[in-house]
């Protein structure tokens, strides 16, 4: 504990005022004309808006067709050799080995004879 100090209050503490009343009007409220907030688009501002959406659709269709990074050149591959003799594998008319799984042996039992 601190000696020779007196309990005091903070130094910043909350003040609690009500709000100010609102002053009085000398023009009753309903007489006044509305003022309405809302300002419709010009022609040019509504010609902007077109050029711009139509500005975005084109680069947006630009970029789909012409990939940025993308490769510019197409890659061709080469026709596929033909086989020369003794050659299996890897080229057209080669042979592909299929593996087969033996025949089942035939059912034998009471459920065989129907």
């Amino acid at each position: 504990m601190r000696s020779g100090g007196s309990a005091a209050a903070p130094i910043l503490a909350p003040v609690n005022r009500p709000p100010p009343a609102p002053s009085p009007s000398p023009i009753d409220p309903a007489l006044l004309p509305r003022v309405d907030k809302f300002r419709p688009t010009t022609r040019r501002q509504r010609l902007v808006i077109m050029a711009v959406a139509a500005a975005t659709v084109v680069v947006l269709w630009l970029l789909l067709l012409y990939r940025p990074g993308g490769n510019p050149y197409r890659y061709v591959q080469p026709p596929p050799a033909p086989c020369t003799a003794g050659q299996t594998s890897g080229c057209v008319g080669g042979q592909s080995n299929v593996l087969l799984l033996p025949a089942a042996p035939p059912a034998s039992g009471p459920s065989a004879a129907r």
